[in-house]
């Protein structure tokens, strides 16, 4: 059922259409405001609001944006997850070549570029898949019997989504490259305070229960960092990388 991105409140429509290309929004009948004002924005307000951390363009995209499913993602937040791994990828391994010494990491070096290529790469999803497990574990042992049903795959797609601030590293073709560390530092935090403020929305619960929620995810993926690092041998470069 639709919901009110202003209250989260359920209302019975979003919009009435009386031609097409001529609709008027619903108002909610709980806080009397408009149910959706993002059906006539465009994506860059949507963007916007995404990087303001506003709870209303979370209820957006999660509750009215996508359609319902019972079952896994919606194709385009699938290709999303997949280009923020591709993204992952590209920024541990130029971390690397900027920041690896010959005697860290020359057995590494020495390899074929696909190898490194593959090596990064299945870093990157293991990373991916032990941070959304984690997430998904406490939430079902912390929430499980708050809720009728829990939509799992619902909390993939929230982390997903608010997982949007990876891409603000396209921008880094326009910064000095030896910047890199301090925007990589940033982009980590706003994904980190996206994650919290997209998680609380879904779960409709406080700050403190989802920072606590989103820090154990982030404590499951160092500890599949270092179960990595110590099945390949390659400590120093793991920890390179994922620093």
């Amino acid at each position: 059922m639709p919901t009110c991105v202003e209250c989260g409140a359920a209302v019975s429509s979003l919009y009435t259409e009386y031609s097409k290309g001529n609709i008027r929004l619903t108002y909610c009948e709980h806080c009397k405001k408009l149910a959706d004002k993002y059906v006539e924005h465009d994506f860059v307000i949507i963007f916007v609001d995404m990087i303001l951390h506003k709870k209303p363009v979370y209820r957006h995209l999660l509750f009215n944006r996508l359609p319902y499913r019972d079952l896994g993602i919606d194709p385009n937040v699938f290709k999303l997850g997949v280009l923020l791994i591709l993204f992952d990828v590209y920024i541990k391994w130029f971390r690397l070549e900027q920041e690896r010494t010959e005697i860290e990491v020359v057995g590494f070096s020495q390899h074929a570029l696909v190898f490194q290529y593959l090596y990064i790469l299945f870093l990157c999803i293991i990373e991916f898949l032990a941070f959304h497990f984690g997430v998904r574990l406490i939430v079902s042992l912390w929430y499980g019997g708050r809720y009728a049903i829990l939509k799992y795959n619902y909390i993939t797609t929230t982390l997903i989504i608010s997982s949007f601030g990876k891409m603000l590293l396209i921008l880094m073709v326009i910064w000095d490259y030896t910047e890199l560390e301090h925007s990589w530092h940033l982009v980590n935090f706003i994904v980190f305070t996206s994650n919290v403020e997209a998680l609380s929305v879904f779960l409709e619960t406080g700050y403190v229960q989802t920072t606590l929620v989103i820090v154990f995810g982030v404590l499951c993926r160092v500890l599949m960092q270092i179960a990595f690092a110590s099945i390949t041998g390659d400590s120093a470069l793991v920890t390179m990388a994922s620093m």
